[in-house]
């Protein structure tokens, strides 16, 4: 029986209010790296797998348990943060500053709407969620650790629990599902 843990990534400077430039390479804050630390520790034995996404905050997360357990085998999938606003706007913004549009984006409710260069729309994520939900089950790897962030495990957890209903339908409870804290594990 497969035994998946998804692990949101460790506090970044941009969860602790920080402003941020690129969505990509936002770094662990201090407490974020004490928290990857803990999490590695309670890893009860070497994983079959360590998949993260390809942003640095996971990555960084990730570090300690690949450090703990140097022969698992580490692979990077697309299981990166939801980006539904357009990055390019976000430069030197803090989520405070953002708060606004988001409400406005959520408000929309357009599954389909993509706010700009480079960002996703609702449904591109959901597909995202749907490819990763496919590969895990496939996976031979029976201890499966994946270090992502927290709406796409929200996704994920949604697809797992509606697979019948339709994307505005998905989007409209998206946001009424549990917030991950940093570093929390959520089994699947």
């Amino acid at each position: 029986m497969k035994r998946i843990w998804l692990i949101r990534h460790g506090e970044s400077v941009a969860n602790a209010g920080a402003a941020t430039d690129n969505h990509v390479t936002i770094p662990l804050s201090e407490t974020g790296h004490k928290q990857a630390q803990e999490i590695s520790q309670i890893i009860p034995c070497k994983p079959d797998i360590i998949i993260t996404s390809p942003f640095l905050r996971t990555q960084e997360t990730a570090s300690y348990t690949i450090k703990r357990y140097p022969d698992a085998p580490v692979a990077v999938w697309d299981v990166q943060e939801f980006t539904y606003l357009a990055p390019a706007s976000c430069i030197g913004t803090t989520a405070a500053d953002r708060r606004e549009r988001v409400n406005t984006y959520w408000q929309r409710l357009d599954p389909d709407y993509i706010d700009g260069q480079d960002a996703e729309s609702f449904s591109m994520l959901l597909s995202r969620a749907r490819m990763a939900i496919e590969r895990l089950v496939r996976l031979e790897e029976k201890y499966i650790i994946m270090f992502t962030h927290a709406q796409f495990i929200r996704a994920m957890m949604l697809l797992k629990d509606n697979q019948e209903q339709d994307e505005q339908y998905l989007m409209s409870r998206f946001r009424e599902l549990p917030k991950y804290g940093n570093c929390e594990v959520v089994v699947w």
